[in-house]
């Protein structure tokens, strides 16, 4: 058993991005929060949907060695953390969903505990969780470096221009917190997963829980043709058979 928690430096940080919009809804224009959007969806498509779920996470496709190095520094624009701690962690949510081994279920830890992410502090994982993720360099790399990485970008962004750093990064962290959040939250509320749109809208096609819940391992989430699913439109053109 294993335990992992950088919850509290993650939650700081999603904090100061939520404050940081407050001057920016006052006197920002709403094309760039439309072009914040548009780049949050990237994100979420091509590095923590494609990457840290369905490639890390569940190992469901192949790519090139490339694309390890690419998804955990994306990921740093919506900050979920190390692909470690969050793969390692979404494992245990899906081999003990809803139980006391669940490190978010909504109805065991509480609604506002898992849709802020106050969840990881005491999340205890097992040692088989972490398969194929600490013989990764470039996994351990990022878990040791994530942070000093995450504030070097933020950095540069802010010399360049603060209103780079904000749409660029701040805006973007703030989707991805509320966007996971709902889906860790609406559509286990019943104690077993369903399929949510509006979560899905947020997170690049993640919404569709009960259909990731049923087979884990299936790299397209959205299985129906009116499921959208924008993150394995991306898969398609990465992976190799």
């Amino acid at each position: 058993m294993q335990k992992i928690s950088q919850t509290h430096k993650l939650l700081s940080i999603h904090i100061l991005c939520h404050i940081a919009l407050i001057p920016a809804f006052m006197y920002g224009e709403l094309w760039l929060f439309l072009m914040s959007f548009i780049w949050w969806q990237f994100i979420a498509c091509t590095s923590i949907s494609s990457g840290y779920h369905r490639y890390v996470s569940h190992q469901s496709f192949k790519t090139g060695n490339w694309y390890i190095w690419y998804l955990q520094f994306m990921a740093l624009f919506a900050n979920p953390g190390p692909v470690l701690t969050w793969a390692a962690t979404h494992r245990m949510h899906l081999r003990y969903s809803d139980t006391e081994k669940d490190p978010h279920s909504p109805v065991i830890k509480g609604f506002w505990k898992v849709y802020t992410h106050m969840w990881g502090n005491d999340v205890i994982i097992e040692k088989k969780m972490l398969k194929g993720l600490l013989d990764n360099r470039s996994i351990r790399f990022f878990y040791k470096w994530y942070f000093h990485i995450l504030f070097a970008v933020a950095g540069v962004m802010l010399i360049i221009d603060p209103l780079l750093l904000l749409c660029g990064l701040c805006v973007p962290i703030v989707f991805a917190f509320h966007g996971y959040g709902l889906i860790n939250t609406i559509p286990h509320m019943t104690g077993e997963a369903k399929n949510s749109v509006i979560s899905n809208i947020l997170t690049g096609g993640e919404g569709w829980h009960a259909n990731h819940h049923a087979d884990s391992s299936n790299w397209r989430i959205g299985q129906k043709w009116w499921q959208l699913d924008p993150s394995a439109a991306f898969i398609k053109l990465i992976k190799v058979n």
